[in-house]
Formats: structure tokens, sequence, C-alpha cells
């Protein structure tokens, strides 16, 4: 924290010699950033408990599938578009990669590792669904790789949001998976029965996506500008703070959901809670790369190499390996959950390495 004010301090020193912009709350990047990371934080909870209340409700719905779907993307795509429509395509990348990344290594290696654990170290069977699932999302990184090779093109642009499409048609005709007790009751492993839950009236759901979603709307731009204006005083590339920022304030509920799930330690809530991450990195590498592509090719971005192509790249090889657990491997282990672990690791060393230290001449204008 005192590492915190005090570059807060000296920003609004140097503001006040001319060069400065209104901030939300009349504080400088970092005192901003701080705020509003956690007002976006607090509104991510809020459209996951709507979701949560919705989805109960009309989920059996093919309309109800849809839009609950999309509820569990809606915070991050929002923060997405908002940083690209502002013209802050490394913020943008910085954002949608390490997200991915971190569902894919941290939010997925706790899942199993902690799944296992609370089955006294039995593996962990996944169902064909969710198998079928990471199958898609290894082949999804296919549209991954075609853009780090070709940068923004139509083409690109319009596969991801073409194969996003056909996900959520394949999801939705798709059975939820069967209740996975045969291989628990094998091992010995005894299924706590849930408590009792009531149901949440409708207009309770709906006013958490209402509150959540205005949060999301009003404190994305005050944290890009933060973020980038902050990157700048520190000289460090955005896509730096983006990658280990962006994350937890997009994916922190959806994360201990998933947590809370693997704890129960039964294999259908292991295997619910692995679906969602997948399903959600599916987005990440279909969709919101797709909606990139497109952005860049109507507003003119220029593609930064290697800042843009290393970070998709190592999205990809995440995205890659956690299919790749899911997929051809018959049971999941706790050792399983270490890898990714070590392969965030890694990851985060190289982004760290390749961003810490950037011309300052380089930094892009915020533009909000």
């Amino acid at each position: 924290f005192f590492f915190f004010f005090r570059n807060n301090r000296q920003f609004n020193e140097i503001k006040s010699k001319g060069k400065g912009e209104i901030w939300m709350f009349g504080f400088g990047p970092f005192v901003e950033g701080f705020i509003s990371f956690l007002f976006l934080v607090f509104a991510s909870w809020c459209v996951g408990e709507g979701g949560e209340i919705l989805g109960k409700k009309y989920d059996a719905s093919i309309i109800g599938g849809l839009v609950i779907a999309w509820l569990n993307t809606a915070p991050e795509a929002i923060f997405f578009i908002t940083a690209l429509n502002s013209g802050n395509a490394r913020f943008a990348v910085g954002a949608v990669s390490g997200s991915a990344v971190v569902v894919c290594t941290i939010a997925l290696g706790a899942c199993l590792y902690i799944g296992a654990t609370s089955r006294n170290g039995a593996d962990i069977q996944l169902q064909p669904a969710v198998k079928m699932q990471c199958a898609i999302l290894g082949a999804s990184t296919w549209v991954t790789l075609v853009i780090v090779m070709t940068g923004f093109t139509w083409t690109s642009g319009f596969a991801g949001i073409g194969f996003y499409l056909w996900f959520m048609w394949y999801s939705l005709q798709t059975k939820e998976p069967e209740n996975a007790k045969g291989h628990d009751e094998e091992m010995g492993i005894v299924e706590e029965e849930d408590e009792e839950e009531h149901d949440e009236p409708v207009h309770k759901g709906f006013g958490f996506l209402v509150v959540g979603g205005f949060l999301i709307i009003v404190f994305s731009s005050p944290f890009i500008t933060s973020v980038v204006e902050a990157a700048a005083e520190l000289h460090v590339n955005p896509i730096l703070l983006a990658f280990f920022l962006a994350p937890i304030a997009s994916e922190a509920p959806e994360i201990l959901e998933s947590i809370s799930l693997s704890r129960k330690g039964n294999a259908q809530s292991i295997n619910i809670a692995y679906s969602n991450l997948i399903g959600g990195t599916i987005t990440k590498t279909t969709l919101l790369l797709g909606i990139f592509c497109i952005f860049g090719v109507t507003k003119g971005f220029e593609w930064e190499s290697p800042a843009f192509s290393l970070s998709l790249f190592l999205l990809l090889v995440c995205a890659g390996a956690a299919a790749g657990i899911g997929y051809f491997f018959k049971s999941q282990t706790k050792q399983h959950g270490i890898c990714l672990f070590a392969l965030f690791a890694v990851v985060g060393i190289i982004q760290y390495l390749t961003n810490v230290n950037v011309d300052p001449s380089l930094s892009v204008e915020s533009g909000i």
C-alpha cells in the first residue's frame, strides 16, 4: 500500500503541472484503479449471483440456456469490448490472454487438486460430455493459432465468432452431464446430500444483473484508463498489468464457485466445475478473439509483434494443456493440477520478462 499511494502521489504532482486527466474520484491512476477494481469484482459477483438465480428458473428452456450462457461471459465481454472501443488493444490482449491463462492453469489446477484431495486421493473421471468439451476447446485453439500467424483479418474474425455460435448450438443440443455416482460408489466415496435450497425470487436475480451490469459499464473505463496510465508511469507494457489484474476483476467469482464445487469431492460437482471453466475458455479462444480481429480491421489497429503474438500463443499453450489433460487422460489426478500450477508460473515469468520494460515513447493514449 505504501508503494501504491506513493506512486499515486507522485503521479498527481506531475499531472498538477499541466498535463492531466480528470479522474472519476479525483485521484491518480493507482488509487483510481484500485477503487475501480473493487467495484468490478463486486459487479462480477452480482452478475454471477443473478445468473445462478435465473438459471434455476429458466435453464431448462432453449431461451433460458442461451441467456444464462451469455451471462457467464458478459462481464469479461463488456470489459474487453470497452478496451477495444477506446483504442486500448494492448489492454484487451493482456486481459483476454490473462483470463484464459488463469482459468486454464490456476482455476482448473485448483479444481483437480482440491477435487482429488477431497476424494482422499482418488482419481477423477470426466464424463463423456465434458471430455467432448475438452476436445472442442482443443479444436478451437486452431482459431487462435491462425490469428497468431495472420494477425487482424476478416476471415479470422468471422471464423472465431462462427465457431462460438456452433459451440452454443451444440451445447444446447447436448444434455447436461448425467449423475456420476457409479464411479464414486465403486471407489467407496459417499456423496453428501446437499442442503435443501430455497428458491430465490426472479426479480432478485434480475436486480443482481442490473446492478452488476451497470457497475461494469461505469467502472470498466476508469479501470482501463488507470491501468494504461499506471503502466506508462511504471514504464511497463499495459499488457503486463492487464494480464495479472483483469482476470481477478472478471473471473474471481467463477473461479471461487468452481473451487467450492470441487471441495464437495463428488464426481458430479467436479465435472460441473470443470465443464464451466472449459466452456468459458472456449468463449475466449473463439468469440472474444474473433471480436478482437474485427475491431483490429475496422479500427486499423497495428498488430504488435512479438507482444500480441506471444500473449495469444501463451493463451493457446495453456488452453491446449487444459484440453489435453481433460481429453487424452482416462482419469485426472492432483498431479495434473500441480502441472497446471507450474505452467502458470512459467507463463507468468515469460510475460513479465517480455513486458516489464518498454520504451515510454511507445505508450498508447487511452482515448477514453
